[in-house]
This record gives structure tokens, sequence and C-alpha cells, in this order.
């Protein structure tokens, strides 16, 4: 499947968002001081701890990291990390972009990772201090939005899909109409909800209408746009951050949703149990596949303590640990090694693409067009 994927990403260039989205961030964080760039390797580890922080900032998707493993970094190397959310790429650039965010870390996905390095949002990684960058899957790496990445290393991977109730369904919804066409709708009315996404929602669409989700023809963006509105009054809500416990608690019995969102709401997560009854599939017409990934800000002070955690998260155990918990696809080659039975036996119901779905597939990509494009698209369809 790892190859698949490796021919996918270089003959497909386009590309997605992610991830298991969140809540509106809160006030930004003030930066903390006591950082320089330049590593010392006096320490056992090769990490000098008079060089870190003692804070961290990391902006990030919600349910996308293992509070656990906050806590066992801090521990080891007296760093507290301040974590805050954003649900979408789009509000999460605009608040790099004004500078001074107070973020050290961020987690773009595929698509942002290339419009944040063209805008020189992000700073350049110093691999000298990510000696665990080795343990990424070589097939995940390179590919079209960071080519040598310079600037980010793969976090989570996923596609984007349904997840829907098997109680609620004679048979599985294996088609997008069961979200865009009015009989259909009728029977979910106010009972699914869309991703909160100006790239997914109209991409869900144009994969369903058969084009491509970076397409720039007018026409067919218009069609899109009455599409989008025609099916808006039988939505529950546009939601990427609570989809998973709408899912568990039978509030909704259909999301479009990331992968691991599903796999969330499958098995539960934190102190909230999950639904087995909720299952994931990719339409028969296609879906999305994405990458988030983790950089450093470009004005983050605390660039030194950013690779020092990014390096903690690259280690095996850690990296399943984490998997374990958000249950996207993990890029850390030795910790797929290392994870529970019940993290894999998800993959395999759905989660984790085959190499035919692989094929079916599309990712995301940006340009100043698209950009401005599927912004006023979605503006209109919001504003209705």
């Amino acid at each position: 499947m790892k190859h698949w994927l490796l021919l996918f990403a270089l003959l497909v260039p386009l590309l997605a968002a992610c991830g298991g989205a969140p809540t509106a961030p809160t006030t930004a964080p003030a930066a903390s001081t006591g950082d320089t760039d330049a590593p010392a390797t006096d320490d056992m580890d090769g990490v000098d701890r008079s060089q870190l922080a003692d804070q961290l900032f990391l902006y990030i998707w919600s349910d996308y990291i293992d509070p656990q493993i906050l806590e066992d970094f801090e521990a080891e190397y007296g760093v507290r990390v301040t974590v805050d959310l954003f649900d979408s790429n789009e509000s999460m650039i605009p608040r790099i972009r004004a500078g001074n965010s107070g973020y050290d870390i961020v987690v773009p996905s595929d698509y942002a990772v290339q419009s944040m390095v063209l805008d020189g949002l992000l700073a350049p990684l110093d691999k000298s201090l990510l000696t665990n960058i080795g343990n990424l899957d070589p097939e995940l790496m390179n590919l079209y939005f960071d080519p040598s990445n310079e600037h980010s290393i793969p976090y989570f991977w996923g596609t984007s899909g349904l997840a829907y109730n098997q109680k609620f369904f004679d048979t599985p919804p294996t088609s997008w109409s069961t979200i865009f066409e009015p009989a259909e709708l009728e029977k979910i009315s106010n009972r699914f909800t869309m991703l909160e996404d100006p790239r997914e929602v109209p991409g869900a669409a144009l994969i369903y209408k058969g084009h491509s989700v970076n397409t720039t023809d007018t026409a067919v963006l218009a069609e899109v746009q009455e599409l989008l509105i025609a099916q808006k009054p039988f939505v529950a809500s546009y939601d990427s951050s609570n989809v998973n416990f709408k899912l568990a608690t039978e509030e909704v019995v259909l999301a479009h949703a990331w992968s691991g969102m599903a796999g969330q709401a499958m098995s539960g997560i934190d102190d909230k149990p999950g639904n087995p009854d909720v299952k994931f599939l990719i339409p028969d017409e296609g879906g999305i596949i994405w990458m988030d990934n983790l950089a450093v800000v470009f004005d983050s002070p605390n660039k030194y303590t950013a690779h020092v955690f990014m390096n903690y998260l690259l280690r095996p155990e850690v990296a399943a640990q984490n998997t374990d918990w958000v249950l996207y696809l993990t890029p850390n080659a030795p910790a797929r090694e290392l994870l529970s039975e019940d993290t894999l036996a998800l993959y395999e119901a759905g989660l984790e693409p085959d190499e035919t779905t692989m094929m079916r597939l599309q990712w995301i990509e940006r340009n100043a067009q698209t950009d401005e494009l599927f912004s006023d698209l979605w503006t209109r369809v919001t504003a209705q």
C-alpha cells in the first residue's frame, strides 16, 4: 500500500486538509524566553537542558495529541507544553501571518504547508536536531508540498469520507449521493454533519460530480455552489470539532468526516465511550487524502525547544502511544510495529485505505487562484 501512496503522491499532486479538527483558538499565549537556536550536545541524549525554554506553545487540531505525552515530555525535560486549538487551515494561517502569535509549533495540512512556506510563515528545520527523523517512512517524505521536508515533517495522514451508524441504514451509504441528492437528504434531514472546511466540503461535491477537487472552472464551481446551497437546509451543522462525539452518542447518524475522527467515534477517546455501530468508508466516487505536518512558526522564540519536542514525538514508542490515542495513520514506520491490536483492527476496518481505494483519492492543491475561488464559494454558501 505504501508503494501506491508514493506513486499516487508523485503522479497526482493534489492536496488535503485535515485532520480531526477543533474548537476556536483562545487568546494567543505570550511568547516565552530563554531559548536559543544553537544546539549543544553535552547531555547523554544530545539535548542541552540549559537551552530549553520553560514553556512551549503548540497550535493544533482538536483531539490530536495524547495529553499523557505532554505530561511525559514535561517530566523528562521540564518544559510545559501549552496547547491551543484551531478548526481549519483557513482560520489558522491568518493567525500566524499576523505575527507575534506566541506559538512555536503549528500543525498545518499539506496544501497549507505549501501556502505558508510561500508566505514565509514557517522556519526552516534544523535536521541535525531531529535525530529521530529516520523513523519516518521514506515513502511519506519529500511530497509535493514540501519536496525536501525543509519546513515540515509528517505528523499524521488520513482520508476524508463518510462515517455512519449502521443501525440507521439498511445498506451502507456507498455514494456521495446520500448527502447531495434531495430524495436521500430527506431521509437524514438534520441528522448529518458536514466538515466546516472551505476546501473539503466543495471537494466532496466536486468528487461526486466527477471533477478534480482543484478545478478552477467557474461553471463547475457555480454548479457546486448550487448543490451546496440546496443541501444546506438538511445539514444539522458544519462541524470539524465534535463529530466524533456526535456520532458516538447518535446525535447524528452520518457525517462527512476525517478517518481518524471516525475511529474516535468507534472506539471512544479520552473518557468518552465509543460506538461500535459507527463505520467509515470512502464513497464509490472517491475521496480526499491528506497529511498533517509538524512545523516551526517563523517567529517562534523557542526554536531549539520546538525541535526537541518534535524529535521526542518521533520516538517510535511515543509515536505509537500517540497513534493509539489519536487513531489516524502514523507515518512513523517503527511505531507501526508497536500499535495496539485495537488500533490495527480499526485500520483494517476501513481507516487505512487499501490499494484499490488509494486510486480513488485526490490531494487538495493550492495556489492563489484556488484560494480565492474556494474562499468566495464558501462565503456565498455559508451566507445563505
